[in-house]
């Protein structure tokens, strides 16, 4: 393995080796590949050490009493015999103190429902094993997803949109890949909050009447109430004349601070006074891939053997109920108090 003495754009310079590259394209690439390499990151999911420090002052959190905290929050997680058995990792730790804007009492909290939550939900863990495991088996069918590589201020952009068969739409199934991606997030991603853009062309009241509200309130639970991370806006675009119907009914399930960042878009002009083009498939004026693009990118890369293995791996993420000191927990807890579900 050579030690990295020096990287010069192109020839570049390794330790006395020179090596030639037809243009400067390739020398970047390489570049990055290495940075990524020693810095544990996949390329769905890229970052710079900037973009690193710039969340950490944001939320200020400081590198010299990180690892004390981590240390301290390990060590509590040894101690509770329902987590106790469970794996854990130190970077896991970090992106749940960022989460927790540094408190180690709000983290021990997310890291508890973390592992509850997907004890409680294995139709939206386990179910993923079989899944990757499937030779030729796409994930992505039904509905598409971009996660958009670069940072935006410090924010990861998700892009989601839908086929126009209802007869094909699978609540457990679109939860159980967002969850994947979420869990591909915190392993190799390092951001504050997310922006989220719902593209609902192509959906109507048949998608809508589909929706599973057990697994809907499992999958919130998932996110909002372990995972945590902030959603800075949820931009909904090409929404049909039932558009409100739709926000009426996650507010069921959500925190009303959450329904207040919905945006419903009528132009992509509109979207674009909030994500610059560079940011956004061409879909919707932008620069990048298109969303099947996308989609194709990523049925591909968690079938590659070491992404796979890190969300196979992933499903050890839970805890054992039956040994939590406290009180066994309550089902209506799970799946929330469902009142009846109008369409007003």
């Amino acid at each position: 393995m050579w030690a990295v003495d020096k990287i010069r754009l192109g020839p570049t310079a390794v330790e006395g080796h020179s090596l030639d590259f037809d243009n400067l394209s390739v020398a970047r690439n390489l570049f990055v590949k290495i940075l990524m390499y020693l810095d544990g990151q996949n390329n769905l999911l890229l970052y710079t050490e900037e973009d690193k420090q710039a969340v950490k002052k944001e939320i200020g959190l400081k590198d010299s009493v990180l690892e004390e905290d981590i240390d301290a929050i390990l060590e509590w997680f040894k101690k509770e015999p329902h987590l106790a058995e469970s794996p854990i990792e130190r970077h896991l730790i970090e992106k749940f103190l960022v989460v927790a804007k540094g408190s180690r009492e709000k983290t021990k909290k997310r890291i508890d429902n973390f592992y509850k939550y997907r004890t409680l939900a294995p139709e939206l863990i386990q179910s993923r094993i079989d899944a990757l495991t499937k030779p030729d088996h796409k994930l992505w069918t039904f509905f598409r997803q971009a996660i958009i590589p670069k940072l935006y201020d410090g924010k990861r952009i998700t892009v989601v949109g839908f086929s126009g068969d209802a007869s094909a739409f699978d609540t457990e199934v679109m939860y159980r890949n967002i969850i994947l991606t979420v869990d591909l997030r915190l392993k190799y991603d390092y951001m504050f909050s997310d922006i989220w853009i719902v593209d609902l062309n192509n959906t109507g009241l048949g998608h809508l009447l589909r929706v599973n509200p057990v697994i809907l309130q499992k999958a919130v639970n998932l996110y909002q109430e372990s995972v945590g991370i902030r959603v800075k806006h949820i931009h909904c675009v090409n929404a049909p004349v039932f558009g409100h119907h739709v926000v009426n009914f996650m507010k069921k399930f959500v925190k009303a601070k959450m329904i207040d960042r919905v945006i419903i878009h009528d132009t992509m002009e509109s979207l674009h006074k909030y994500v610059p083009k560079e940011y956004l498939p061409k879909d919707y004026g932008g620069d990048m891939p298109s969303l099947v693009e996308f989609t194709e990118s990523l049925n591909r890369e968690v079938k590659n053997d070491k992404i796979k293995g890190v969300l196979i791996d992933y499903c050890k993420l839970v805890s054992d109920e039956s040994k939590r000191p406290r009180e066994k927990y309550d089902e209506e807890c799970i799946v929330g108090s469902f009142k009846k579900l109008d369409f007003d």
